[in-house]
């Protein structure tokens, strides 16, 4: 993608996000080789020996998790890691595909969620120049209707493309006059420009903007969210792993492959905070604390037992999404689901805890559903190599 092809601000931060991944294969060995004391040749039979495994581990997987080197944390559970591409392939066969659009359209998702009694973000507009409606809310689709908006309802505001993912092109409005509005880490636009420049032919949903409860908050510069990952069970709902996610410095979300962005393990029983850390270059940085401000290792995150309670009622709405995750904040007044996920990524439970994700339960719940590790899987969804992180379609 080059600069004349960014059009708007999901472009651009794509762009980003490719160049973050962005590592030759003979760069990675050689980088595995140098940390670890050993011959490329060495390190290139160990990566053809895990790759061979269930898991299918990419390169940049294996170097990222620290599995190149022989003493390294991870290898207690190296059987178990699993890559990034096999997510779809799984989620489609663990549920059905008609569910997709129901949890990944942030509107819908929001007003079945909401229905049922879930604490979800006040959406106040979409910006929108399609056909479609949005019951309840108004749907901007000029300069003057967004102005309107904003002036209407005030400068705490965030926006996010409504199928969109990773927060790819979010905005967060700092203030708004009768010209211009100013967004988080963006210079003051028009709003013609601001439709034209930074929305493009996106669609977004605006919300009023959450606050981390005053536990977190020492911690992070904008608003942080737990990813529960959850199995739908014949006995309920089982979440084998949960990660906090951190925005740090200018960042305005949370996403992992946003610069100096925190994950952190959470035990899922107690709701203490396991680990911090980083991606540092091609591998992931396990820190003894946050970098800055002390106390983040060993907290215990307020209101875990009603954000159980909260997971438990919002994943039993989408049921028939038999492998899915939630992103839950946590603020003053208690747990707010953000996004429900059809499926989930694997990386993020992995770069967090230095655990693989793909445990004997976890395999177990997937062969339940259909899924086959060895051989052709009964949906012919292989994964395939590359960038996979949009891939939704059934192959």
């Amino acid at each position: 993608m080059t600069d004349s092809n960014l059009t708007d601000a999901q472009d651009r931060d794509i762009a980003v996000f490719e160049s973050v991944q962005d590592a030759s294969n003979q760069d990675l060995l050689a980088y595995a080789a140098k940390q670890s004391g050993q011959t490329v040749i060495q390190v290139t039979k160990a990566f053809s020996d895990i790759s061979k495994l269930d898991g299918k581990l990419t390169l940049k997987e294996f170097v990222r998790y620290g599995l190149y080197d022989p003493a390294h944390p991870s290898q207690a559970t190296r059987t178990e890691f699993i890559a990034n591409d096999l997510r779809w392939p799984i989620a489609h066969t663990c549920n059905p595909g008609g569910w997709n659009s129901a949890a990944e359209d942030k509107v819908l998702a929001g007003t079945i969620l909401g229905a049922g009694g879930v604490p979800v973000p006040e959406a106040i507009g979409v910006i929108d120049r399609s056909a479609r409606v949005f019951p309840g809310l108004p749907k901007i689709e000029t300069a003057d209707a967004l102005r309107d908006l904003l002036l209407l309802n005030g400068p705490d505001l965030f926006g996010k493309i409504i199928g969109g993912m990773v927060s790819f092109g979010a905005f967060s409005v700092e203030s708004a006059d009768q010209t211009h509005l100013t967004c988080v880490g963006q210079g003051p636009m028009t709003y013609d420009a601001f439709l034209t420049d930074f929305v493009g032919s996106n669609t977004y949903v605006i919300q009023r903007r959450l606050s981390n409860h005053s536990d977190i908050r020492p911690y992070a510069v904008a608003l942080c969210t737990v990813r529960m990952v959850n199995l739908l069970t014949s006995s309920g709902v089982k979440s084998p792993m949960a990660v906090i996610k951190m925005p740090q410095g200018s960042n305005i979300a949370d996403a992992y492959w946003r610069a100096g962005n925190l994950a952190c393990s959470i035990d899922v029983a107690t709701g203490n905070v396991e680990t911090v850390t980083r991606r540092n270059g091609m591998q992931i940085e396990f820190l003894d604390d946050h970098p800055d401000t002390a106390g983040l290792k060993g907290l215990t995150l307020p209101h875990w037992d009603k954000l159980q309670e909260v997971n438990r009622q919002a994943a039993s709405i989408f049921a028939p999404i038999r492998y899915q995750s939630t992103d839950i904040a946590i603020t003053e007044t208690g747990p707010v689901v953000v996004e429900l996920n059809y499926g989930g990524g694997f990386d993020l439970p992995q770069n967090a805890s230095g655990r693989g994700f793909l445990t004997s339960e976890v395999r177990q719940f997937f062969e339940d559903c259909g899924y086959q590790f060895s051989g052709k899987d009964k949906r012919e969804n292989k994964p395939s190599g590359g960038f996979s992180l949009f891939r939704r379609k059934r192959g």
